[in-house]
């Protein structure tokens, strides 16, 4: 960054007297052929053209646009609606309804200690404050939401969780938070550009997008660098594992998981310095054309818009995280093995939809729905397709006159139409028309219901066919059966969560030093030592890493997710149940303060009273309803203290009174 350095004095009015920077940054030479570089473009290449992968990339696409159900071969504005592929789009019906009841909100996290430990409780609810807090700033909401519906869509869903810090050092992060380090890499591709001998033809052009970029730079609209957690969201497709991994759950012990990164040229240059004209090409037309692959052999001197395909390919074999452009046999950056990570080597974590037992990819709800879907529909259409062809209608003798069969047709309410030339029964000359019955059996989809609830594992309950219950027990009914049957899915997305809570509380704790918790949890509460006169902490908000190495830190606590927190709430339902938990415990809690005002131990009950709660709602701390054995006993002591002050007083009273009695009679 040394040219932007040097032009910082004329930030407020740039000139295009830019290109005479001094010691302007230059585009690096491309370096050659480097063995290992080509190993890896050999073994990405191998791993994308094996059958399977194919497929599935095809299949992926194929499911998206079936999800969708539009056809865009057709007019978006025909009358006859034919834009949209399916007269029912059950498929997506399906996932929309599902999708709150499996992720509705952020989970609740927490931490507690594996075995009691009064030291650690304050550091595990300052640790539980401070994940919930970097998940939620991380959109962990969203970005949960989409994995799950690529989950359901494409078989597995895909988050990718960093902690930004240096764009010259991170990984590479596509969700970035705002700041300023991308118009730097601008700034530093345009001056770039303009030592470029090859670029003259465009220069003027260039002069002009510098001198935009550097007055944003000065009005200051982004801090320069941002630091936080960061929780990319990355497509199916885009995440290459080694083929040698054969059951899904053994991803993270791959020997290689490759991140491929589509990015325009221009931003892939600034970002490492290097002319990536020999990359190969990536865009939509090579994509229809090579199955979702990338295609080379385009050259891309003249057009700095156009995509490539920059591989990110962590290696757990030697620790470290190598970058390279499809198509150049170099290395972008230096092989590095990354900072800020937690105890498992890989940020990646993948969420299934199912499992199947020896295989990577499994069926996604679209694969198994997909038939079931297409036989409603085809069904349905028939069912109209028989009603447009009852049109109702007449049959008369051919010797019946034409003007009569008007006059019968154009008749009037009321009116006497008089049919000349009948012979016979009148019911025989002119009669309805008779049409096939429709048999309902015919066009009954009800075995392709149950099919779709034997498959997809969902009552008419749970897809809220009952609209509004009308009874508790009809409501009741209706949740058990939606809990039963997400309740698989639902805890393998739970699971998928505690991975990435478990992953970031490391982080941070590598990350964030005691200021930021500070601003987080507030600041602790000082005083002055009256013996010492040293300021020592009088009210402990927060206590972050007691004094304990982060490995041992892992050992005595455990992070959970709350079951079932991911769902829609139910605040009647939570009411409900507090208030017979509540008619249960404070009878409890009376007899447990009984029993200490007596002095007597009331460890069972209390134990009672645990258990009871965690039978109903496991997030209640029980301690902070159950009164301190150690405040009674202080209250007990300071009304005993007073008792005994005032018998003494009393006592004092009635010596002083006997006293003066005494010298009055004498």
């Amino acid at each position: 960054m040394e040219g932007v350095l040097e032009i910082e004095g004329a930030l407020p009015e740039p000139q295009v007297e830019v290109v005479a920077v001094a010691n302007a940054p230059k585009f690096k030479e491309p370096p050659e052929d480097e063995p290992l570089a080509k190993k890896w473009q050999k073994r990405i290449e191998k791993a994308r053209n094996d059958g399977k992968w194919k497929k599935f990339l095809k299949r992926i696409k194929h499911n998206r646009d079936l999800v969708a159900g539009f056809n865009w071969d057709k007019d978006s504005n025909a009358a006859d609606s034919t834009f949209l592929q399916h007269r029912a789009n059950l498929i997506q019906g399906t996932i929309t309804g599902v999708l709150p009841n499996l992720y509705a909100q952020n989970p609740e996290v927490s931490v507690s200690p594996v075995a009691p430990n009064p030291k650690l409780k304050l550091f595990c609810k300052t640790l539980e404050t401070v994940v919930n807090r970097y998940l939620d700033q991380a959109d962990m909401k969203d970005r949960a939401k989409a994995s799950v519906r690529a989950a359901l869509t494409c078989s597995y869903g895909i988050v990718k969780v960093l902690w930004q810090q240096d764009i010259e050092r991170d990984p590479i992060i596509e969700k970035r938070i705002q700041d300023a380090q991308d118009n730097l890499k601008h700034v530093e591709r345009l001056l770039m550009e303009l030592q470029d001998e090859s670029a003259r033809a465009e220069q003027e052009a260039v002069k002009a997008e510098l001198e935009q970029t550097i007055a944003a730079l000065t009005q200051q609209v982004e801090v320069v660098k941002a630091e936080g957690l960061v929780i990319d969201r990355i497509l199916t497709e885009h995440l290459l594992v080694d083929p040698s991994v054969k059951e899904f759950s053994d991803y993270v012990d791959a020997d290689w998981i490759c991140h491929i990164v589509p990015m325009r040229r221009d931003l892939a240059e600034g970002m490492y310095g290097y002319k990536l004209t020999r990359a190969t090409s990536y865009h939509e037309e090579s994509k229809k054309q090579n199955n979702g692959h990338f295609a080379g052999g385009i050259d891309l001197s003249g057009d700095e818009d156009a995509q490539v395909a920059i591989y990110e390919i962590w290696d757990k074999t030697t620790q470290r995280v190598y970058t390279l452009a499809e198509g150049c046999n170099w290395f972008l950056r230096e092989p590095y093995s990354p900072e800020n990570v937690g105890e498992r080597w890989y940020p990646f974590f993948l969420l299934p939809y199912q499992l199947v037992d020896g295989t990577f990819i499994a069926p996604s709800l679209v694969d198994l729905t997909e038939r079931l879907q297409d036989e409603h529909n085809r069904t349905r259409d028939k069912l109209n397709e028989h009603r447009n062809l009852m049109k109702p209608g007449y049959i008369t003798s051919d010797d019946v006159d034409k003007d009569s069969i008007e006059r019968f047709v154009d008749a009037e309410m009321g009116e006497i139409t008089r049919l000349k030339k009948v012979d016979g029964d009148l019911s025989r000359v002119i009669m309805p028309k008779q049409f096939p019955p429709i048999d309902p059996a015919a066009y009954d989809v009800g075995q392709v219901r149950i099919d779709w609830e034997m498959v997809t594992g969902l009552q008419d309950a749970a897809r809220s066919t009952v609209v509004k219950p009308k009874t508790a027990t009809e409501a009741n009914i209706m949740q058990q059966q939606l809990s039963a049957r997400v309740s698989e899915f639902r805890d393998q997305i739970e699971q998928w969560i505690q991975q990435v809570a478990q992953y970031t509380a490391e982080i941070l704790l590598l990350s964030v030093d005691e200021a930021q918790v500070a601003k987080i949890c507030g600041e602790n509460e000082m005083g002055v030592n009256q013996a010492t006169g040293q300021m020592v902490v009088v009210k402990q908000v927060y206590d972050w890493l007691p004094g304990l190495p982060r490995d041992d830190v892992f050992d005595l606590v455990q992070l959970r997710i709350r079951a079932g927190t991911t769902g829609a709430p139910d605040k009647l339902e939570g009411q409900e149940m507090w208030l017979k938990l509540l008619q249960i415990i404070q009878p409890m809690i009376t007899s447990i303060m009984q029993m200490q005002a007596q002095g007597h131990e009331p460890t069972a009950l209390i134990n009672l009273v645990k258990e009871t709660v965690s039978r109903f709602d496991d997030r209640i701390e029980v301690e902070d309803f159950l009164p301190s054995m150690q405040q009674m006993q202080q209250e007990t002591q300071a009304m005993q203290q007073q008792q005994m002050a005032l018998q003494a007083a009393q006592q004092q009273q009635a010596q002083m009174a006997q006293a003066q009695q005494q010298m009055i009679g004498q």
